[in-house]
């Protein structure tokens, strides 16, 4: 089914990230700059947990397609994955503005303004990600129905 290889394809985008941030961060722990390493260490727990999440997302999308279920049964795995990509999306401002609270709880602490940063940009690129294929999603599984033109 179309919409499962694009959840799969999501989350390998999403696993990919995971192997940048996590391969970005680790030199960066070893740095004797404090803001580097905790910049990098916080980097670091974003990619496992991303990568923790786009590995278990990935064991369900096969599971889900050993299952050879009907069209309505994959239209509301659809509208549970987009309900859940706004949530997360919702959460992802969130990061961001703590990542911006720890930046500003105190402007002497270099270890707090390397967490933030981190928490800033992995918050911002999981937004962008988020709302992208939530915004996405419906959109390709209209045009492969048929019920939309593609543009462009």
């Amino acid at each position: 089914m179309p919409f499962l290889q694009y959840q799969a394809r999501m989350m390998k985008q999403l696993l990919f990230w995971a192997a940048l941030s996590f391969g970005a961060g680790l030199p960066m722990m070893l740095s004797t700059r404090e803001w580097v390493r905790s910049f990098g260490g916080m980097t670091v727990a974003w990619a496992v947990i991303n990568a923790l999440i786009a590995l278990f997302a990935l064991r369900g999308v096969c599971r889900k397609a050993s299952q050879n279920a009907d069209a309505p049964t994959q239209q509301g795995w659809m509208r549970q994955l987009v309900r859940l990509l706004w949530v997360n999306a919702a959460l992802d401002v969130v990061y961001v503005l703590v990542g911006v609270g720890l930046i500003l709880w105190d402007p002497a602490n270099r270890m707090l303004h390397g967490f933030g940063w981190a928490v800033i940009v992995q918050g911002g690129f999981l937004l962008v990600f988020d709302a992208w294929h939530g915004w996405r999603l419906p959109r390709v599984a209209r045009i492969e129905a048929g019920q939309e033109l593609p543009s462009g």
